[in-house]
């Protein structure tokens, strides 16, 4: 439990009238603070029939393999959130208009939204940018390091991706990820599709 940011008390668990949850509270102002879930943010590069991965600097998953992502800052849309992390941890510069939902999920264990989009860019050579990523990598289906993944819940849907990407057919997907549930439903195919590859 932490202070006010309002008046400085300390903050108290109390279900506050008319609510069905505890919140924290305070007892002086009556200031309730609520917490909600932080908005993850990802883009799937694709190329062809490759897919960009980055294997992680930095923990969690230090030396893993995943998807370039991070967390939506104050006064972004999804698509810009989405780019700056694209561009950050790739060095990529993508336009955020070029941009196709992918995923819309609930990490419910953990508290956040995960949006994923998804965008083509040709194939080229890249040298991490920073620290937070150690290598990348343009890989097929079968060279995609299933073995080594920093979030393995994330392998099925991008199995699907690869699938959409075979075809030419890209659907988004709606799912939760829960102490109980894992799994994401193909909800449409999309509409039309902003890449041009």
């Amino acid at each position: 439990m932490g202070y006010c940011y309002h008046c400085g008390h300390e903050l108290i668990l109390q279900r506050p009238p008319e609510d069905d949850r505890l919140r924290e509270t305070c007892p002086q102002c009556h200031h309730i603070h609520y917490t909600n879930p932080r908005i993850l943010v990802s883009c799937i590069v694709h190329s062809d029939s490759k897919i960009l991965w980055i294997r992680r600097g930095l923990s969690p998953g230090k030396g893993l393999w995943a998807m370039p992502a991070g967390f939506m800052e104050q006064g972004e849309s999804l698509q810009q959130a989405a780019v700056r992390e694209l561009s950050e941890e790739t060095g990529l510069i993508v336009d955020p208009n070029q941009l196709n939902l992918c995923v819309l999920s609930s990490l419910t264990f953990i508290n956040e939204v995960y949006v994923v989009f998804r965008c083509f860019h040709p194939e080229c050579d890249l040298t991490p940018p920073s620290n937070e990523v150690q290598q990348l990598a343009f890989l097929t289906v079968g060279n995609a390091p299933w073995e080594s993944l920093a979030y393995p819940d994330t392998e099925n849907y991008m199995r699907d991706f690869y699938r959409d990407i075979a075809t030419g057919d890209f659907n988004t997907y709606l799912g939760e990820f829960s102490r109980r549930q894992h799994g994401l439903e193909k909800v449409q195919n999309s509409p039309h599709d902003k890449s041009t590859g």
